[in-house]
């Protein structure tokens, strides 16, 4: 009812012809629940930052100054502590329930080091890093995305005894912590590398490369410890890449569910999912970044867009 009411309910449908931008993010969260994805897309926020993207924000910035050149190796656990710092005391952070702060921060410290030794036996050349593409998939309707790498096979690598990708040819690599190494399963259908894997094939012109051969996560363990000290700290390494492709049909598959939820915007199809209720999302906000806006019509807790009133929320 409150559409018909306020032009300014953020769960109001488009205009047919209105401009659709998604991201990855969007679309897995559209898979969990579309009230989650009109949330995010209103740009409303916690006002805490959680401590693991805290930990892969400088993660990330450390590998990007390496791989362009700007860290040398001698100086990547130093400059990971330092930017975790400087994020770390940015605004307020949600802890993370096992670890400390202190913990992630000694964690990332030995992941940081051992990348070069990592990157190094990859065999690869860079091509794209952190590189920002923008892929269109209908009418005023787009996918934007950040790929973290894409690279050139400098040998060929082959992995459990098949040849992914020949010297020359073009891969793409996402990188991942945590607790766990991905499975084959989760890397061969990952919706993540499927979009990177269109973007970067119809990017590959432009690019000066060869439509990718492989992709995959390359994983940083962070394990389950409570102690600095910990003997399982040596478990914080760099996993083996798990190495795959895409076909043709899955990228479009891919391309069709990115669609559908598309349309859902533009219909303004919003709907509460609450995973059967049984330890859904909704049931902490710990698991919902919006359970509490989204159940109780509480801003507690929330960065809410000036201008915004609860009226325009739920």
């Amino acid at each position: 009812m409150t559409s018909q009411f306020n032009p300014a309910y953020i769960f109001n449908p488009m205009a047919e012809d209105s401009v659709v931008e998604l991201s990855p993010t969007q679309i897995l969260k559209a898979q969990v629940c579309l009230r989650s994805l009109g949330y995010s897309r209103a740009k409303v926020k916690s006002i805490a930052t959680p401590l693991n993207l805290v930990f892969g924000s400088a993660l990330h910035w450390v590998i990007e100054g390496f791989v362009k050149g700007y860290i040398s190796k001698d100086e990547m656990e130093t400059r990971f502590a330092e930017k975790f710092q400087e994020l770390s005391m940015a605004g307020l952070v949600s802890m993370a329930k096992s670890k400390t702060r202190e913990v992630n921060e000694i964690i990332g410290k030995r992941l940081a080091a051992q990348f070069p030794s990592f990157y190094e036996n990859l065999g690869l050349r860079p091509v794209v890093i952190e590189g920002a593409f923008k892929l269109q998939i209908g009418p005023k309707t787009f996918i934007n995305l950040v790929i973290d790498f894409v690279g050139i096979a400098e040998r060929d690598i082959i992995f459990n005894g098949e040849v992914f990708a020949r010297k020359g040819d073009t891969v793409i690599l996402d990188w991942k912590t945590a607790a766990v190494k991905e499975g084959a399963l989760f890397a061969e259908v990952a919706l993540q590398l499927t979009l990177y894997w269109a973007a970067v094939t119809m990017a590959c012109a432009k690019l000066g490369i060869k439509p990718p051969s492989a992709c995959g996560f390359a994983s940083g363990l962070k394990p389950n410890i409570t102690k600095e000290d910990s003997e399982s700290l040596i478990n914080a390494t760099w996993m083996p890449v798990q190495w795959t492709r895409r076909s043709e049909s899955a990228v479009e598959e891919a391309l069709d569910l990115a669609r559908v939820i598309a349309g859902r915007i533009r219909r303004g199809e919003f709907h509460r999912m609450s995973g059967a209720a049984y330890n859904s999302p909704c049931d902490s906000q710990t698991l919902c970044d919006f359970a509490g806006l989204c159940l109780t019509a509480s801003t507690r807790g929330y960065k809410i867009p000036d201008g915004m009133t609860i009226a325009d929320l739920v």
